[in-house]
């Protein structure tokens, strides 16, 4: 899957992750320098589809510059989520 983020060409990697804490899962990654996002493959299609914006607005503001905290990008991730965004952007990514 591939998405142009900022002018910059994602792939989108859907794969097996693991969290350097085996107490934590991960649900994603953003790779700055291989213009890449894991999403993890182990978890359900909805949570695949709202990681996918979670990622996407770390992208977003990583590329414009901007100090961002986790707990924000899930409140927007989630609200965006819940107004369809994950599907568009889901199906979006898989035609490209």
């Amino acid at each position: 899957m591939k998405l142009n983020i900022g002018g910059h060409h994602y792939t989108i990697l859907c794969e097996d992750l693991r969290h350097e804490d085996d107490s934590k899962e991960l649900y994603g990654r953003h790779l700055v320098r291989h213009s890449e996002i894991l999403i993890n493959s182990q978890i359900d299609e909805t949570r695949q589809q709202e990681t996918l914006i979670h990622e996407i607005l770390h992208a977003i503001l990583i590329n414009a510059g901007h100090e961002h905290n986790e707990g924000m990008i899930d409140a927007i991730s989630n609200g965006l989520h819940q107004l369809g965004v994950g599907g568009y952007l889901w199906e979006k990514a898989q035609k490209s």
